[in-house]
């Protein structure tokens, strides 16, 4: 007898799709068979007709209980059933290490602060923040070792490090098999770009996709090619919104190297033409001006031809993932904390819950996405480039048996009240969307049921990772810095 069937529904992944029952023992699959070939005889059964049966998805990309610096933090872990309500059963978050803590200090915080408070299985990122240490710098090996593999910088803001630093970084990240990940935006330019634009008058938040626009994003994104190529180090490239960025990645792609891209969810959604609604919301009794300042996140917006091509890239694998983003701060503080000028712009999103659906949506019900890679980009790639696969990302014997059954037939409004994360608006909200998750199942626990939240709130396990060979291995070309161009003499001989 198998604890768990999930009988009647297509099942998706990568690589097929085809009616099938899924046979779960404990907390793996156990086999996958044509309908009806595991009977009924279990301890439960998931009845999946007209559905299809997808693995867990997998986020790479969730703040929960983000500090900013003691001004405002994003919601905590105990929301973090919303994205089992999503069909998301594993994210990773963010151990953001400030001087003078140490990162070994910061991680440990981190993982004792997610322990007994996630609803889903979750890794860590490691961040590197401000000034990086050569004390730092030594303790990449361990962490890496230690099942955090992906070590962040910053190229803006105030937890920005500078490109010194982030070499430094980089050779330790390529010495001990892990990935560099970059939020990559080009500081100087945006700040003059801010300071010509409040000069002139051109205030409104809505300019911000103008003064960190397509450019800002693709300099930094240039600049962090070419340190991490020269590092030898694989590179992951978070929230891609601008095309001319995605274009620079794809052209180093296309020359065998290690580097990975993702956007979210937003940008396939919104452009900076929805930042320009002033209409107000109404929030506990407030109420602001600016409704569309909401949708905006960092790097913000771009613009529509910056949304079409991201769209034809995450079909053409120039893009390999959609995540969220998921930070959600509050609107009061958005509005009140964060800003609504050029120079003072907030942002953030409640993303998490609604990822799949919303990418439904708009990829596989309006023709852009096939099924295999809607699964693809939300749950295999993620898995595999985040060194979680086979264990997830997959409906095979032996993974984990994490489990999304999505309703391709249910016709659904997203309505802010009716959502799991912190209340107080959604950048979704209103929109009608055709294909709901129904039922959610981590580890062969059913967390969702019928849409009906049925299982723990506390379960999640900190899931250490090892990046796969595949996703890692490039020779570093070092013909830049090691060699001197034919017919060039050696300064000695000049």
């Amino acid at each position: 007898m198998y604890d768990l069937l999930v009988t009647g529904g297509t099942v998706v992944t990568a690589t097929l799709s085809e009616p099938m029952d899924v046979a779960v023992q404990g907390e793996r699959i156990a086999a996958l068979g044509a309908p009806g070939s595991f009977g009924t005889d279990a301890q439960k059964v998931i009845d999946a007709t007209g559905s299809l049966v997808l693995p867990g998805g997998v986020d790479p990309h969730c703040h929960y209980r983000l500090e900013f610096e003691g001004v405002l933090t994003t919601e905590g872990q105990e929301y973090s059933s919303a994205a089992a309500y999503g069909g998301t059963t594993t994210i990773i978050d963010f151990a953001d290490q400030l001087p003078p803590k140490g990162l070994h200090e910061r991680v440990e915080e981190k993982k004792a602060e997610a322990a007994g408070s996630m609803a889903v299985d979750y890794g860590l990122h490691a961040i590197l923040c401000k000034e990086i240490s050569f004390e730092v710098l030594e303790e990449i090996g361990d962490v890496i070792r230690g099942g955090i593999p992906t070590i962040k910088t910053f190229m803006t803001y105030g937890y920005m490090s500078d490109d010194g630093q982030r070499y430094g970084a980089m050779l330790e990240v390529a010495e001990h098999g892990g990935m560099s990940v970059v939020h990559a935006e080009d500081d100087a330019l945006a700040n003059w770009l801010t300071a010509k634009y409040v000069r002139e008058g051109k205030t409104h938040g809505a300019y911000i996709s103008e003064t960190r626009g397509p450019l800002v994003e693709e300099a930094a994104v240039r600049r962090a090619m070419l340190l991490a190529e020269r590092a030898g180090s694989p590179l992951y490239i978070l929230h891609m919104a601008a095309g001319s960025a995605v274009e620079a990645l794809a052209e180093n792609r296309a020359r065998g190297l290690p580097f990975y891209g993702e956007t979210i969810t937003a940008y396939l959604s919104f452009t900076q033409d929805d930042l320009w609604d002033d209409s107000s919301i109404e929030v506990n009794g407030k109420t602001y001006a600016g409704r569309g300042l909401l949708q905006n996140n960092f790097p913000t917006l771009k613009f529509e031809e910056d949304r079409d091509l991201i769209w034809h890239a995450i079909v053409d694998d120039r893009l390999q993932i959609v995540s969220t983003d998921h930070c959600l701060v509050r609107a009061e503080d958005r509005f009140e904390i964060m800003g609504t000028t050029v120079d003072a712009m907030q942002g953030g999103q409640a993303a998490v819950e609604i990822r799949l659906p919303v990418l439904f949506h708009l990829g596989v019900q309006q023709g852009r996405l096939t099924l295999n890679r809607f699964v693809e980009l939300v749950s295999t790639n993620p898995a595999k480039i985040m060194g979680l696969y086979p264990r997830k990302g997959d409906l095979a014997p032996g993974a984990d048996a994490d489990i999304a059954v999505l309703d391709p037939n249910r016709r659904w409004t997203v309505r802010m009240e009716d959502l799991h994360m912190t209340p107080g608006y959604n950048s979704w909200d209103g929109w009608e969307l055709d294909g709901k998750v129904v039922t959610t199942i981590l580890r062969g626990s059913v967390l969702v049921e019928n849409e009906n939240y049925v299982g723990s709130k506390t379960g999640g396990q900190f899931i250490p990772r090892t990046l796969l060979p595949e996703i890692v291995s490039s020779p570093p070309d070092l013909r830049a810095t090691q060699q001197l161009p034919a017919g060039r003499p050696a300064l000695a001989d000049a």
